[in-house]
């Protein structure tokens, strides 16, 4: 039996496969796009109602937020924004024709991760 030389798909080498930027950023633009419509725009759209509704609801809102778990909702829902932001401009850079190059487009995927992180931190240190 002789062995192929055709290429393999990652799920088959095992081990052997290495994740690359490119495939990380995809995989999280998809997440934190599914935590958007699932998580974030239903929270703000609640916010939104609750605003309107009185103090009282506002206050059982506020309160839930100001917990550990809404903490934690918020800040992954700020960095979700923050991703797809800068993802978005990513890709109109890349639209225009600019930094194709593998080595520009690895380096633009590590800007778009610390600049979510610092985007976020900011975002969250001011209270917004």
């Amino acid at each position: 039996m002789t062995t192929s030389k055709r290429p393999m798909s990652p799920y088959m080498l095992g081990p052997y496969y290495k994740f690359q930027i490119t495939s990380v950023l995809s995989i999280l633009n998809r997440l934190t796009g599914v935590f958007i419509a699932v998580v974030s725009a239903p929270l703000l759209l609640c916010w939104l109602v609750v605003l309107a509704s009185g103090e009282q609801a506002f206050v059982g809102l506020s309160a839930w937020l100001g917990g550990g778990l809404g903490k934690l909702v918020i800040a992954a829902s700020v960095f979700s924004f923050s991703f797809h932001l800068l993802g978005g401009i990513r890709h109109l850079i890349w639209d225009a024709g600019w930094m194709m190059e593998m080595s520009q487009v690895r380096l633009s995927g590590w800007l778009a991760i610390v600049g979510s992180v610092l985007l976020s931190i900011i975002i969250l240190g001011l209270g917004l």
